[in-house]
């Protein structure tokens, strides 16, 4: 579970303030949850989503004898039993 430690304030307009109010009611969600949402998938999705790439291109490179799924799920459940 998080820890939130850090205050931020901020201005709205009163048209996105009651905007925000009724989605928070809406959504059974309170305001700061709804801006903890809207920051992350603004803000830090797309560099998850980067990272996400990258590894997966990491991965992709290493060219990693692969064989079929019950010959490699077998091996794994083996080395994990070791």
């Amino acid at each position: 579970m998080t820890v939130y430690t850090r205050r931020l304030q901020t201005m709205l307009s009163e048209e996105q303030y009651e905007a925000l109010l009724k989605l928070a009611e809406e959504t059974g969600k309170p305001l700061s949850l709804l801006i903890r949402e809207a920051v992350e998938k603004v803000y830090f999705e797309r560099t998850r989503r980067e990272h996400r790439r990258a590894a997966l291109k990491r991965l992709v490179s290493m060219n990693a004898p692969v064989t079929d799924w019950e010959q490699m799920e077998t091996e794994m459940i083996r080395g994990a039993l070791q």
